[in-house]
């Protein structure tokens, strides 16, 4: 991927009313959520820090009950996995920034996360 394609998968960030296809439906983050009998309960967020396809307008989203209907369960730490995030840090795994660079090989690390083993709960 070019810089310029990498820099326009979030052309129109900032601007609520322009939303972009990937700043909603691709995954910006996946948060370590405390689920009581489960490791590693991740909730995979778009880039307003709320479950995929939803917009940050359509109010407060307490992550715990989004992981009925958005969560997934890992079957090992995906924190400790290679190649995969942009950056780990505090219960979250960022799979791209606000940088071009970490936009240029999103998709491939992407294909390589959606290869793991996980559980979604519907």
């Amino acid at each position: 991927m070019t810089p310029n394609q990498a820099a326009g998968l979030t052309a129109g960030y900032g601007m609520a009313s322009t939303p972009t296809f990937f700043k909603l439906w691709m995954p910006y983050l996946y948060q370590r959520v405390e689920v009581p009998g489960r490791k590693h309960a991740f909730l995979p967020l778009n880039r307003d820090y709320v479950p995929l396809g939803m917009r940050r307008s359509a109010g407060f989203v307490r992550y715990e009950d989004a992981m009925a209907g958005h969560g997934v369960y890992f079957t090992r730490d995906p924190a400790t996995w290679d190649g995969i995030w942009w950056n780990v840090r505090d219960g979250c795994l960022w799979l791209y920034d606000d940088s071009v660079a970490s936009r240029q090989d999103y998709f491939a690390r992407l294909e390589r996360l959606m290869s793991r083993r996980m559980e979604m709960l519907a």
